[in-house]
């Protein structure tokens, strides 16, 4: 897989145990690019592509990205809908166990009704989806962990949203070395892609475990 940027020469390999970052050094062009991958991921045209061999693929639907690490929302629309389809899943494949509870919840309407002295009645057919939402299922991001948090979060996006790459924007400004190194292994493991965007450049922190993989754009939008 590969990311393309329509006005630069060089492509982004996605692969194993690289980490991508992108250095847009030019303010204006950086917001311009951010600003482009935005709109991209609400379906508009953009300025990158997402290919997987000879076929491009969509980037609204199999990348993401984070422009403000401190406002991760987990339990946005896009994964509850995932968790609610999981959930729905497995109710459908274990039908014994849910016709019991469908029985049983039934039975107490029945008694409900009987033990009023008004002429009620109710709807006899249960939907399964309605039965889980009753229970309001959310994924618990409960930590004081700022980094722990968002390991979390990428693994969310990638393990219940197949999301295949996630950019991430100014992860140096938030995070100190070690912090990213630790991050860093993290994805690596569970083969998580990312690509940094970042507005200056930092050291670079490959080791044996990974390679930190560059490209920087200067003040005159020169790659280098």
């Amino acid at each position: 897989m590969k990311i393309v940027n329509r006005e630069w020469q060089r492509s982004i390999e996605l692969k194993e145990n690289i980490i991508n970052t992108i250095i847009l050094e030019n303010k204006q062009y950086f917001r311009e690019c951010v600003r482009s991958l935005k709109l991209q991921h609400q379906g508009d045209e953009g300025l990158f592509i997402f290919s997987d061999g000879l076929k491009e693929i969509s980037l609204a639907k199999y990348s993401y990205l984070i422009t403000d690490l401190f406002n991760l929302d987990i339990n946005n629309k896009k994964i509850l809908t995932k968790i609610y389809t999981e959930l729905m899943k497995y109710a459908v494949e274990n039908y014994i166990e849910l016709n019991t509870i469908q029985t049983n919840l039934l039975n107490y309407y029945e008694n409900l009704i009987h033990s009023s002295s008004l002429e009620l009645e109710y709807r006899d057919e249960l939907d399964i989806m309605g039965m889980l939402k009753l229970a309001d299922f959310k994924i618990n991001l409960i930590s004081n962990n700022d980094l722990e948090k968002l390991i979390k979060y990428l693994k969310v996006l990638v393990e219940l949203c197949g999301i295949k790459v996630i950019f991430i924007v100014g992860l140096h400004i938030y995070y100190t070395e070690n912090e990213i190194k630790q991050l860093y292994k993290e994805l690596c493991i569970n083969k998580i892609k990312i690509i940094n965007i970042e507005n200056q450049q930092y050291k670079n922190l490959s080791t044996v475990d990974y390679t930190e993989k560059v490209y920087i754009f200067d003040e005159e939008n020169c790659e280098i």
